[in-house]
């Protein structure tokens, strides 16, 4: 038998007790399972007496499967009389007592409160939208003309837009810093790819010259041990190259784009740009819904759920980084910051992702959104396709994570269908009174609540304070995590086990 005690909102206990007969009875079923691996000399295996079991391996043989198995069992029933139990994490079993057959028991849980929504249809939200501008497209076609410059060797001094091939040390004070030390760099001349006036300094110069380079950093400098310090950089000029730029013609066109004129080439940039850019205003405008329905939702974590979501968080960070050839300890060194303090800058990110989630599953919840089976193999069907197989032999390839990933990316596909349409976004166009106070009232500049960099003062719960813009790296931080984030948990086919 059990009860049930919750000491608080995110935490329950399972009571668990037995009379002897009820413990003799799960010792009983565990022998029945498991007798097959026990060997004893005399018997054949699997039929080894259950007190013989007992008397070779000791009498505490059974104990631990026995004590498990009561605990699955209170559990699941729990867990079925109950359906607003959400739980988090692997339980943990406590033994409290034993004394002659009869058990005493706690099996933790840590469990996410019920989400109370908040109103998530008739919304209007605003967003910053994106919009398509020709100049996009000159862009992209000035990008692709330096991608596929030429360069050749000259003799004589460099000057601005030359490329020059350098080695370079740099040091604070005497002391090498790490990440400035490089051989055979081609810096281009003018491009601002380095700190203000390094590139200056090696105008007028020619192959084989040393030049001593001095610079400041920034004051905002993203690794903060440099920001503000002088550094000298030892340079050597190993060449200097001039650059020729190709001519934007149809040529260029079938060399970089394969077809055959550049009006086409454009109309090719034009029509991926604009797909873009539907999409990520789609992300945009879904992002902007998810937000407001958690601010007005009443969202109770557990400090567990979101440790566990700052790990997601962490190991994405690691993976994008990755493919830059960097680690998350280079990371955090050219910050100047430590881990502990790369993971506290991620955890506000973790916390919002983590209430995101619960908001959108408990939205599923309450709509009774499902897949079916079917909707299934038509999303299978399509990834057979691409592989030329038919859906049953695509079938036998597909491993259950990523059965779970489909049905959940369907899942999160129909909630925000019904979000985007049930709720109206307002493009906000950027302009000098599209500022709204960081603080969260209203900004003297009329706007609304939220990133005011206007220069006007503000009334904060009866002070007035300066307000200051946010970074708009905040907003784009945000851009695309509502539906990939989720879709990382199978909604409602969770397993729910002690073991």
């Amino acid at each position: 038998m059990y009860t049930i005690n919750k000491p608080n909102k995110t935490t329950i206990e399972i009571k668990i007790s037995t009379t002897p007969q009820e413990w003799q009875d799960a010792v009983s079923k565990v022998y029945e399972k498991t007798k097959n691996k026990y060997s004893v000399q005399g018997f054949r295996k699997g039929h080894v007496p259950q007190k013989v079991i007992e008397k070779t391996y000791g009498e505490a043989v059974f104990f631990e499967d026995a004590f498990a198995d009561l605990a699955e069992d209170a559990y699941r029933k729990v867990l079925s009389e109950d359906d607003t139990i959400h739980p988090f994490g692997e339980p943990s079993l406590k033994l409290d007592k034993f004394v002659e057959g009869k058990l005493e028991g706690t099996l933790t849980l840590t469990v996410i409160p019920p989400v109370k929504l908040g109103k998530y249809k008739g919304l209007k939200v605003n967003a910053h939208l994106m919009e398509f501008d020709d100049h996009m497209v000159d862009d992209e076609l000035e990008h692709a003309r330096q991608e596929n410059v030429k360069l050749e060797p000259k003799d004589g001094a460099s000057k601005m837009g030359d490329v020059v091939t350098i080695d370079f040390k740099g040091s604070v004070d005497g002391v090498p810093f790490d990440g400035g030390t490089a051989t055979d760099y081609d810096l281009h001349l003018g491009s601002k790819t380095f700190i203000d006036n390094f590139e200056e300094q090696l105008v007028g110069k020619k192959a084989g010259e040393k030049v001593d380079v001095n610079v400041t950093f920034p004051k905002n400098y993203n690794v903060s041990s440099l920001a503000g310090k002088k550094a000298l950089f030892e340079c050597t000029v190993k060449a200097v190259k001039s650059r020729t730029l190709p001519k934007l013609d149809d040529a260029l066109a079938k060399e970089v784009a394969d077809v055959d004129t550049v009006d086409a080439w454009r109309k090719e940039i034009k029509d991926a740009l604009v797909n873009q850019i539907e999409k990520q205003n789609r992300t945009i405008c879904e992002d902007a819904i998810v937000d407001a329905v958690v601010k007005s939702s009443e969202i109770d974590l557990p400090e567990q759920v979101i440790d566990k979501q700052l790990d997601d968080v962490m190991q994405d960070l690691n993976y994008r980084l990755a493919y830059q050839g960097l680690s998350l300890e280079d990371y955090a060194k050219y910050q100047g910051i430590t881990m502990d303090e790369l993971r506290k800058q991620r955890r506000a990110d973790a916390e919002r992702i983590a209430k995101m989630r619960q908001v959108l599953e408990e939205i599923v919840r309450a709509e009774k959104f499902e897949v079916s089976d079917a909707e299934i193999d038509a999303k299978l069907e399509e990834f057979a396709k691409m592989e030329n197989k038919s859906l049953e032999e695509y079938k036998k390839t597909m491993e259950q994570r990523r059965l779970d990933y489909v049905y959940s990316d369907i899942l999160m596909n129909k909630v925000m269908d019904m979000l985007t349409s049930q709720n109206t976004v307002v493009n906000k166009v950027e302009s000098t009174k599209d500022k709204k106070c960081e603080c969260g009232d209203d900004c003297n500049c009329g706007d609304d609540a939220h990133d005011c960099n206007c220069d006007d003062d503000c009334e904060c719960k009866g002070k007035k304070v300066k307000k200051t813009a946010k970074k708009s790296t905040t907003k784009s931080a945000k851009t695309s995590t509502t539906k990939s984030t989720v879709k990382k948990s199978a909604t409602t086919k969770s397993k729910k086990t002690t073991k």
